[in-house]
């Protein structure tokens, strides 16, 4: 009997620690669980943090994608001087900075020009809108803070006032103008020179009556006079950028009845009319804006480049670097190679080697602040 309780009694404490053991299994269960779930949160979050990464490369490919730049010209192209040297600026960035480019003819009706830049605006197509002249400086102005997230150009124009979201150049058309004055009156001067008379005179003609122009004329005044106070200037306006006959006109009556030997062109297409009358007439005058001594070698004896197009070039080109003083005012003159003389094959042949020389030194002066040209717009 004795025997039957002891054992009676292992089997239950046997039975007690079985079932002992069988509680403690789930214990440990619960544990295991809990492992996994403190490993599945640094699971989870790896993978945020692989969602997070994987939209990172799409955020720098937005950035790789390439700059649109639109250029809206207030004219018209095909006129082989101011507006077509621009459009050659864009179409260089196109081609050597991989900027997507357009470029839209405004035509010449002022008043169609804020709607047409607006409709620009309004498409959110364009990273930036470049636009010329101070007939399109306040429009911009207006718009630049309706548009506050839209960047734009303006150029060759000071503007009084700006917004954060322009940048505006201004070139030193008066720099260039004066050695284009000065060339002319080292000509006038030189009656070696097959067609030049006695008399000391040289013209200018521009389109039209405006502050910049005037810029121009004042500058070629002052390189005149550098050269020689008693050389004449005489000026005209054709009242139009694109009156060829009227241009005509003016340069034939400076060249027959005022005994001009020389005239600076500053009249946008119209000026086409007065080189083709110095070819005529057998005197000369010097381009504008883009190189023209190829027009007609020989009587067109150097141009006084207004390399605008380089000045478009270069802002696009720091605008993709992020270097563009975006909100300010720059002024590109002959020490940035946007302003100066052509000096081509036709300038080396047709003017003579001491004249080239002088003009030459002319430019250095200017560079080193030797000579210092006055204008009233900067």
């Amino acid at each position: 009997m004795k025997k039957f309780i002891v054992w009676l009694l292992v089997l239950v404490m046997g039975l007690s620690l079985l079932a002992g053991c069988g509680q403690s299994k789930p214990a440990k269960q619960t544990e295991d669980q809990k492992e996994e779930a403190a490993v599945s949160e640094p699971a989870e979050e790896a993978g945020d943090e692989a969602a997070e990464e994987a939209e990172e490369p799409a955020d720098e490919a937005s950035e790789d994608k390439p700059i649109k730049a639109v250029f809206f010209a207030n004219g018209n192209f095909g006129d082989n001087a101011y507006f077509d040297g621009n459009k050659a600026g864009m179409d260089r960035a196109g081609e050597e900075l991989g900027i997507e480019v357009k470029s839209i003819e405004g035509g010449s009706e002022l008043a169609d020009f804020p709607a047409a830049i607006e409709a620009l605006c309004e498409s959110h197509e364009y990273d930036v809108i470049i636009t010329l002249t101070a007939q399109t400086s306040e429009i911009v102005y207006n718009l630049a803070e309706k548009y506050p997230d839209q960047d734009f150009f303006v150029i060759d124009d000071t503007m009084a006032a700006l917004r954060p979201n322009i940048y505006n150049a201004q070139y030193n058309q008066c720099e260039g103008s004066f050695l284009a004055g000065a060339l002319a009156a080292l000509v006038t001067t030189d009656t070696d020179m097959e067609g030049v008379n006695a008399d000391k005179v040289v013209g200018a003609i521009g389109n039209n009556d405006v502050p910049v122009i005037r810029d121009f004329m004042d500058g070629f005044e002052q390189g005149v006079h550098y050269i020689d106070e008693d050389i004449e200037v005489l000026t005209a306006f054709v009242g139009s950028a694109t009156d060829v006959v009227k241009a005509k006109d003016l340069a034939q009556t400076m060249y027959s009845t005022q005994n001009v030997d020389v005239i600076f062109n500053i009249a946008a297409s119209a000026g086409l009319g007065i080189l083709e009358t110095a070819n005529e007439v057998g005197k000369y005058a010097i381009g504008v804006d883009v190189n023209q001594n190829g027009l007609y070698p020989g009587a067109v004896l150097s141009s006084m480049l207004k390399n605008s197009g380089d000045g478009i070039f270069l802002a696009l080109k720091r605008y993709q670097e992020g270097t563009l003083p975006m909100g300010t005012t720059e002024l590109l003159s002959i020490r940035e190679g946007t302003i100066g003389l052509a000096k081509d094959e036709y300038y080396e042949q047709y003017v003579p080697a001491e004249i080239r020389e002088q003009i030459d030194a002319i430019e250095e002066k200017i560079m080193n602040g030797e000579i210092k040209v006055e204008s009233e717009l900067y």
